[in-house]
């Protein structure tokens, strides 16, 4: 059976066709999203996102030529688009550590840029509101009672979600507790 037969039986929702598509090319699209990536385990999950995502979106997705083609295409876009989310994370992270030490911050210390990016991750993983008040605070270092007015809310309540949003920044990176994440200026190796 030819490829563009095989996906017309998946837009179809026949399963058989997309399990036989998928064994096809699980691996050939691993290897290539590897090279993009240079990590293995990174690459099967882009590739295994990609097969959820035709799954998800077969009756819609139209394959005119080769689907050798738009399989590893499509490969090639997630990858790059992970690179740019990347590129992205990281740029804030070095922004967020040069801001903190323009802030004062202890001159023999600095974040280490794993930790920068768990801490954004925490942060963005915060509920809206509370991830507002906790960036209210600590970015634009507005007090409680500032930001209490500011959002028509009690100054008990922003107590309450500082509260919350440092627990749950300390729950979530509770794991780098056990290693320095800070690291000496001069020292790094």
């Amino acid at each position: 059976m030819d490829d563009l037969t095989l996906f017309g039986l998946i837009r179809e929702g026949d399963r058989e066709a997309f399990k036989t598509l998928f064994h096809s090319w699980y691996a050939p699209l691993c290897h290539y999203a590897s090279h993009f990536l240079n990590d293995d385990e990174q690459a099967e999950e882009v590739v295994q996102d990609f097969f959820v995502r035709l799954w998800e979106k077969r009756a819609t997705l139209s394959v005119d030529s080769s689907l050798r083609h738009y399989l590893f295409r499509s490969v090639r876009n997630h990858c790059l688009n992970l690179i740019r989310q990347d590129k992205v994370r990281q740029l804030h992270a070095v922004r967020l550590q040069e801001a903190l030490l323009a802030d004062n911050a202890p001159e023999e210390y600095t974040l280490s840029p794993e930790m920068m990016l768990k801490i954004e991750e925490g942060i963005e993983a915060l509920p809206e509101k509370r991830r507002e008040i906790f960036r209210l605070n600590r970015e634009q270092g507005l007090k409680y009672r500032e930001i209490a007015e500011k959002l028509g809310i009690s100054v008990k309540t922003v107590e309450a979600q500082m509260g919350a949003a440092l627990r749950s920044l300390r729950e979530k990176l509770r794991i780098f507790i056990f290693f320095s994440f800070f690291t000496k200026k001069g020292k790094r190796e």
